[in-house]
């Protein structure tokens, strides 16, 4: 009797147990219960939807006007763009920033990331990229930060050249990829190679580099632009015809013979693609010059006999 009465509680115990661990809860129309909703229903505007507490309903909204965000103002030409106080490129780095030893090393491991794939890793133009076979290789070479023309270049253009790319984006602007103090930190590696490896070739100028003040203005353009990487002076080979005797010339262009003159040298620059000379690539970037600009580099190419 007494053994009868013990198991029947315990079997009452063992199936409301079994009741309690197989129940998943039940049904209501009363909300959950919280036991801090703060987080839950706090104050918010999501994305894209209507929000009562503006009088257009707009959830997102526009900055106020005149407002920059943290960090964007770039108020400093010198830094934020490489220019002086008259609006050119300035020739010596911005007061903001110093050209340590530490920022030199910076810069030269941006490089490394960044630059020497299409310059080398010593700077020399020779990268991966451009030294690779054919087709694989990118046809117009970049180059040398040792040679003239780069030593002749105002620190600003070699800032502005990283941030905004060159030669209609032949080479790609790196604003995205280097931040403001970085882009000068690798003007300052720039510096820092050309003043270890001095060119003795070269006329001195202010860093090294060629004088451009005892220049020709048809000289100056050569230079200045770029057309020195492509086009020699001197009748030896190079990506694009020697300017050697060229005025005057009648070249053979995919488009047929065609005389060397005014018109021909004003539509190579503005629309390189419309004459391909025979035997060289279709590579020629369009070349942005001023009316003057044009006018000087013609009367240089007439001198080169």
């Amino acid at each position: 009797m007494q053994r009868s009465n013990i198991l029947l509680p315990l079997g009452v115990l063992a199936l409301g147990a079994a009741s309690l661990v197989g129940c998943r809860g039940w049904t209501s129309d009363k909300p959950p219960v919280h036991l801090n909703p703060n987080m839950d229903t706090q104050e918010k505007a999501k994305a894209f939807t209507k929000n009562a507490f503006f009088a257009d309903g707009l959830s997102m909204r526009l900055p106020v006007e005149g407002t920059v965000a943290r960090g964007f103002l770039h108020d400093d030409d010198a830094q934020s763009r490489g220019l002086g106080a008259d609006g050119q490129p300035t020739q010596d780095f911005p007061a903001s920033f110093t050209a340590t030893v530490a920022a030199a090393e910076r810069g030269k491991d941006r490089w490394m990331v960044y630059c020497a794939p299409c310059h080398g890793r010593a700077a020399d133009g020779k990268g991966t990229v451009t030294t690779r076979p054919p087709p694989g290789n990118y046809p117009i070479p970049a180059p040398s930060m040792l040679d003239a023309r780069p030593r002749s270049m105002a620190l600003g253009q070699l800032y502005a050249a990283i941030k905004d790319g060159v030669n209609n984006n032949n080479m790609p602007g790196y604003a995205a990829q280097l931040s403001e103090e970085d882009r000068w930190n690798v003007v300052a590696y720039i510096v820092t190679l050309q003043a270890n490896n001095p060119d003795p070739q070269a006329a001195k100028g202010a860093r090294g580099g060629v004088d451009l003040s005892k220049l020709s203005p048809g000289e100056k353009v050569y230079n200045a632009k770029g057309c020195n990487a492509c086009h020699s002076v001197d009748g030896s080979p190079k990506l694009g015809p020697t300017f050697k005797g060229l005025w005057g010339k009648t070249e053979q262009t995919d488009k047929g013979p065609t005389p060397v003159d005014e018109a021909y040298i004003k539509e190579s620059l503005a629309n390189p693609m419309a004459k391909v000379v025979t035997g060289f690539p279709p590579v020629m970037p369009p070349v942005p010059l001023s009316d003057q600009e044009a006018a000087d580099l013609i009367d240089y190419l007439k001198t080169l006999k």
